[in-house]
Parts: C-alpha cells; sequence; structure tokens
C-alpha cells in the first residue's frame, strides 16, 4: 500500500504542479470544474444508496438514477456562477443550488421519509463539491492578481495539507499509541496528529521561504499552517464518518493505493476556506 502512494504521488503531484503552473485562466477553469463535479459525483454516490435505504426503512434500496447527475450540475453551476459570472451572479446561483436542490430532493420522492434522505443526499454532495474548491479558486485569484502567479498559493495549500499528511502517517506509525477518534477512524492517533500539525506548519514555512517570503506575514503563514492542519486533518475524519456510514472503504477507484479523488483531497478540501479566509483577512498581498 505503501509503495502505491509513493508512486502515485511521485507521478501525480509533478504533474498537478507544472499544470498549475503553467495553465492560462481558461484552461484552469474547466479544470477546477471537473474536480468539483467529480467531488460532488464520488460524494452523491456514496451517500445517496445509504440514506435511501436508511429513510426508506427497507434493507435495500436503491437511490434514484437522477440523483448523482443532479448534484453535479447543481455544484458545478454553483462554482461557474461564483468563478466566471460576477459576485452577484454568483450569490444567486449559490442559492439557487442549494434550494433547488431541496426542491428537487422534496417534490421527486414517493414518501417524506425519501425526500427528506434525498435533500440531505443532494445537499451534502452539492456544498462537499462546489464550495471548496471555490475558496481554492480564490486563492488562486489572490495570488494571480497580486503576482501573476496563482499556483504559488496553491502550492502552498497542498504544503500545508500534504506535509500533515505525511506527518501524522509517519508519526503515528512509530509513535502512535491513544486513539484519536475510534468512533470515525480507528487507526488515527493523537501521536500522529500531533506530528502531522507540526509538520503542516513547516511545510507552511517552507513555502513561504521558497517564495522569498510573498505568500504572507509570518502571522499569516503561521496560522494558516495551524489552522489549515486542523482542519485538514478534521477533513480526514469527516470523510471517514461517510465511508463508515456507507460501509464502504473507499470513495472509488481514480487514484491506485488511494482510492477515490476524496479520498486524496478531503483534508485539503477542508483546508482550504480556512486557509483563504487567513490569508485574505490579514490581507498580505496589498
Amino acid at each position: 500500500m505503501l509503495k502505491q502512494r509513493v508512486m502515485t504521488a511521485a507521478l501525480a503531484l509533478p504533474a498537478l504542479l507544472a499544470f498549475l503552473v503553467f495553465s492560462p485562466n481558461w484552461v484552469l477553469i474547466p479544470f477546477f470544474t471537473s474536480l468539483v463535479g467529480i467531488s460532488a459525483f464520488e460524494l452523491a454516490h456514496m451517500l445517496g444508496p445509504k440514506l435511501e435505504t436508511v429513510f426508506s426503512k427497507e434493507k435495500e434500496s436503491l437511490a434514484p438514477v437522477w440523483l448523482t447527475p443532479v448534484a453535479v450540475t447543481l455544484s458545478c453551476l454553483i462554482f461557474l456562477g461564483s468563478s466566471v459570472y460576477s459576485p452577484s451572479g454568483g450569490k444567486g446561483l449559490v442559492l439557487f443550488g442549494l434550494l433547488g436542490g431541496i426542491l428537487i430532493g422534496a417534490f421527486c420522492a414517493p414518501d417524506n421519509d425519501r425526500a427528506f434522505g434525498r435533500i440531505v443526499a443532494i445537499l451534502l454532495a452539492v456544498v462537499y463539491g462546489a464550495f471548496p474548491w471555490l475558496a481554492t479558486w480564490d486563492l488562486y485569484v489572490i495570488g494571480d492578481e497580486a503576482y501573476g502567479d496563482g499556483s504559488r498559493m496553491i502550492i502552498f495549500l497542498c504544503s500545508i495539507v500534504w506535509a500533515g499528511d505525511t506527518g501524522a502517517y509517519f508519526g503515528g506509525k512509530r509513535f502512535g499509541r491513544h486513539k484519536l477518534a475510534p468512533r470515525m477512524s480507528p487507526k488515527k492517533t493523537w501521536e500522529g496528529s500531533f506530528f502531522g500539525m507540526v509538520a503542516s506548519i513547516i511545510g507552511a514555512v517552507v513555502c513561504n521561504i521558497f517564495y522569498g517570503f510573498s505568500i504572507g506575514s509570518w502571522a499569516a503563514v503561521l496560522l494558516a499552517g495551524i489552522l489549515g492542519g486542523v482542519f485538514g486533518q478534521m477533513g480526514d475524519l469527516v470523510e471517514s464518518t461517510f465511508k463508515r456510514f456507507s460501509g464502504i472503504k473507499d470513495s472509488g477507484i481514480i487514484f491506485p493505493g488511494h482510492g477515490g479523488f476524496l479520498d486524496r483531497v478531503d483534508g485539503l478540501m477542508f483546508a482550504a476556506p480556512v486557509v483563504w479566509f487567513v490569508l485574505y483577512s490579514f490581507k498580505p498581498l496589498t
């Protein structure tokens, strides 16, 4: 498993970083939109069948075939409206997406119990699919407007999350004794979490040094490292909860050794809004 993880990272990470650095915005917007769609697809596909079973009170009950495409479509509309259209238009599409999900789930169901389950599935997929990538895109825009290079902000975010993942894995494997959240993920330990947090801070600091201290003030960088590390680990635990609820091991099979797309980016999706908020609040680029 570790060999698969290393091989996947060795092939995927350089390609991703090169793509972010050299691609123009008109290429990146469709790319990020595809990430939104994949995220919404995997979550709706993961939770839809289980929620249908739970709320229908039947031993086996399949989610309707339209549920996942609806969640993907609404998520992509929200992202495109907020990233390409206008701030006001984006807000309108956010409301349209969320309220549309509620209306579709409520009206397209044979009974009230399953209506509620479908609403939950659609809204979770839309929120999980659209909003973390909107925050990631806003990070890119911040760097692009300030330096003509938005990739450095994405790399900063990835440095925090991926360094934290690595530190938590090896720290927990070597020193792990006390369970962190056994209901959500039995293998996670407090010791691993601590090493992951330290690694996230180091990742933030090293990235800021690499880019000539242009990411932000030291206060902003350290706070982003701390909060990004915390929320990155929490994102991992939340996705573990989703998978255990759904009775599956991986969210998908898109990455060898990592399972699905969400299995690889769960921490990034929770860290992105926090890192964006910290950098925006400190206004380090003015």
